[in-house]
This record gives structure tokens, sequence and C-alpha cells, in this order.
């Protein structure tokens, strides 16, 4: 179980994504681990892992990310995480789950995950010392300095996951130099290929309005 268990916290538990909440944004279906920040400051996080059947319980499974979640419902109360779905269909496993906020998936996943307005994070201390990219026609364009960035009042969403990330808006610049334009909301996150961590690096700042 240790393959899953890093899946199911580590990434499972903490790149998860399900958009189900009524009201509170689009639906999310995922075929990669994602992180879906939502207006209402919400997230919806999916994990995708591909399992072997014959080495890994699906039931246990189950059983393992319900207890996790349970544990901290008890001091953080019901409503700061619900698992929305469970599958495992083909050998591929898909976990949604719904946070009740940043600070609770931050706070479950052990990783840093922000969003809010420039402003307000670099209130937070969130320096935004990082080569940006601009987005234009759904394509990667030129660089921009750092300080016209931090100039701005748009919204930005910081996290240390590399994971696709899908927002409530339009992506305006990426940090990261392994990100793809998925959607004018969704920006795919890559690890570099002689990259061996479980996907926890430099942080990673998704512009948006």
């Amino acid at each position: 179980m240790r393959k899953i268990r890093s899946v199911c916290l580590a990434c499972l538990v903490c790149l998860l994504l399900a958009g189900m909440l009524a009201g509170c944004g689009k639906s999310l279906e995922a075929e990669r681990d994602t992180v879906y920040v939502q207006k209402k400051g919400t997230v919806v996080g999916a994990a995708v892992s591909e399992l072997d059947k014959d080495y890994y319980d699906e039931e246990e499974l189950k059983q393992y990310v319900e207890s996790r979640v349970a544990e901290y419902q008890k001091e953080h109360g019901e409503k700061s995480v619900e698992v929305d779905r469970f599958s495992v269909e083909e050998g591929m496993a898909k976990l949604y789950i719904k946070y009740a906020s940043c600070e609770d998936y931050q706070a479950l996943n052990e990783v840093t995950l922000f969003s809010g307005t420039i402003p307000q994070a670099l209130v937070e201390g969130f320096d935004f010392d990082a080569d940006f990219k601009e987005i234009k026609e759904g394509k990667l364009a030129g660089n921009v300095e750092s300080s016209a960035i931090m100039d701005m009042d748009a919204k930005v969403v910081v996290l240390s996951e590399k994971v696709d990330v899908k927002v409530d808006g339009k992506v305006l610049y990426v940090s990261s130099d392994y990100a793809a334009v998925s959607g004018e909301d969704t920006i795919s996150l890559q690890l570099p290929e002689d990259t061996e961590d479980g996907g926890e690096s430099s942080l990673v700042y998704v512009v948006y309005e």
C-alpha cells in the first residue's frame, strides 16, 4: 500500500478535484491529477492513478481514504473536506474530493496552495520571484517581468504541485517552464523528466482574471 498511500495522501488527497459543489462553479471530470480552485474559495481535487489490480485491493484503498478524511473532519468539521466520488475502472483509480478552503487542502495534503488577489498574496509573503510567461491565443508567449505581475490587481493561485490547475476565469500568466495550456481556464504543470520526487518543488504562480 505504500505507493497508493503516497498517491492517496500526498497526491490523492493532495491533488484532488471534483467540481460537484452546487452553485460553486463548473463540474469537473479529470484524466490527470487536478486542482480546481473555485470562485467562492472552495477547492475540488481529483487524483488519478493507474493501479495493478493483482496487487492493490480496491476496498482497502477506499477504506484508507475514508479513514484519513474522517480523521481530518473530527478536528476541522464535517464540511472541511468531503469525499465526492471514488471509482476503479479498467485499472484506473479516480478519487474526487471537495475542500471548504485552500487552507483545508494545504493542511490535509501537506503542500502549498494559495488563492486570492496578487496584493493578498504579497501580504502573505509570496515574493513572485519567478520568470513569468504570458498566454496569448491559447499558447505560451513571451516572458514578462515579475515586477509587472506584482503591480497587477489580478487573481493568483500559488501551488507546490505539478498538476493540472483549473480556475473560474481566464489564465493570463504562468511562472513554470514546464507548463502547457489545456484551455482558457486550465494550465497543465509537468515535472522535468529528470525529476524523481513526488511533485513538490518550487512554487508555481498561475495568474488569471
